[in-house]
């Protein structure tokens, strides 16, 4: 293992290392979930036209001046103008256009005078509107461009494409978009301690559930992947499984294996491969031994193979590589949010990050995190309910009521 450097250090060095995935054309109606790679601005002004708010009659609202109940205003309707129609006419004073919601506002019109505050009615085959309520300029009406204008900003290039941004694109005609290629990922876990579920339990075994667990999260953030069946502890073995993911995936995720025991191979095994390494061991706990590097623009992480400790390394390092990769830009990866922690099960200080688990919840006004008592990182049971993460800082001598900053763990709010 390397000198353990800094979180910091670590993150960095793997922002440096990690570039976005190629681009591709993808379907506005395919699009959701993925990353935009160029920016996007407004085809035209939207709306394209003045149009009409809600059902109404379009007037000149000098004409309904004084107008009331006892007092209404008489105008004459000079047409019907259902939505998608050209008005194909001028709005004169003494005139009224029946307006159906979203038709264009017939020139000279500005203001609609809505159905209740009015009543069609027939003189001589002639159709009027008697208006019982004074409007103002602009009223009901939604100005041409209000939403946006012509050539604007739209969307920026590392927006992750939401239900709204594609019905916004679909607005201005936009049928496909530039978007980031989707990481394929590979999960190994290994250890000749591992079994499949489909094994029985014998003494001294383990069932894998890292494979699980990396696959729950990655699955929360819409990333496809596969799982491998575990691989035991021989040079071999990894050599062969690793060999094999790194041909058909664009990263590689193991754990265990990457401390610094008899039998911790992992490390070796991959540099035997040609991965270049980024960094090996970090000072942050859980999750010390972790092992980063790059195998012909691929990215390798291989985790702590204690359950607690991956899950932990994957909201630091594997999110954040996830984000990077999809062309995220500056979008933080998981989301970290400011909250005053309690019930500090040990308050010693140490010379390295620690991240605590435990849970949000909101305190008069204010947002809390309330840690577990347990926090081993042999204990992946103690994150069951848990929603977030809080981030210990080397040294530091907190209290209960301390602002800290709290990693939002991936799938459980």
């Amino acid at each position: 293992m390397d000198r353990l450097i800094s979180l910091s250090e670590a993150v960095s060095r793997l922002d440096n290392a990690v570039a976005p995935m190629p681009t591709m054309e993808i379907g506005v109606l395919q699009s959701y979930g993925r990353v935009l790679a160029k920016d996007v601005v407004a085809r035209f002004d939207m709306p394209p036209f003045p149009r009409a708010m809600l059902d109404g009659f379009a007037v000149i609202a000098d004409d309904t001046r004084s107008a009331s109940r006892e007092h209404p205003v008489r105008l004459q309707i000079a047409a019907t103008i259902p939505a998608g129609q050209d008005p194909d006419g001028q709005c004169k004073p003494g005139t009224a256009y029946r307006t159906m919601t979203g038709a264009p506002i017939a020139p000279g019109a500005d203001a609609i005078v809505r159905l209740e505050h009015a009543q069609e009615v027939r003189v001589d085959g002639k159709r009027y509107v008697d208006v019982f309520r004074e409007v103002q300029p602009g009223e009901a009406i939604q100005p041409q461009g209000h939403d946006m204008l012509k050539e604007s900003s739209m969307l920026e290039a590392g927006t992750r494409i939401g239900p709204v941004d594609m019905g916004t694109l679909a607005m201005h005609g936009y049928q496909v978009v530039s978007v980031h290629d989707v990481p394929r990922v590979a999960i190994v876990a290994t250890g000749s301690e591992l079994v499949h579920a489909d094994e029985p339990l014998t003494y001294g075994k383990l069932y894998d559930s890292n494979t699980a667990l990396l696959a729950g999260i990655l699955s929360a953030v819409g990333i496809p992947h596969v799982g491998l069946v575990p691989v035991s502890d021989d040079p071999a073995h990894l050599a062969k499984r690793f060999s094999e993911a790194l041909n058909d995936c664009d990263l590689l995720v193991t754990t265990g294996g990457v401390s610094v025991g008899d039998y911790d191979l992992v490390p070796s095994v991959l540099e035997s491969l040609g991965v270049r390494r980024i960094f090996w061991g970090v000072r942050m706990r859980p999750g010390t031994p972790v092992y980063a590097g790059l195998y012909d623009g691929k990215v390798v992480l291989a985790l702590s193979g204690n359950p607690a400790a991956a899950y932990v390394n994957a909201h630091v390092f594997l999110l954040p590589v996830l984000a990077r990769m999809m062309g995220k830009g500056n979008e933080r990866l998981p989301k970290v949010v400011s909250a005053r922690m309690r019930h500090w099960p040990n308050k010693r200080r140490a010379n390295l990050t620690r991240f605590l688990r435990g849970r949000l919840v909101v305190d008069g006004a204010e947002l809390w995190i309330d840690l577990h008592p347990e926090q081993s990182s042999g204990s992946l049971g103690s994150f069951l309910g848990m929603t977030g993460l809080a981030q210990i800082e080397p040294e530091a001598d907190l209290t209960d009521g301390t602002l800290v900053p709290v990693y939002l763990t991936v799938g459980s709010i």
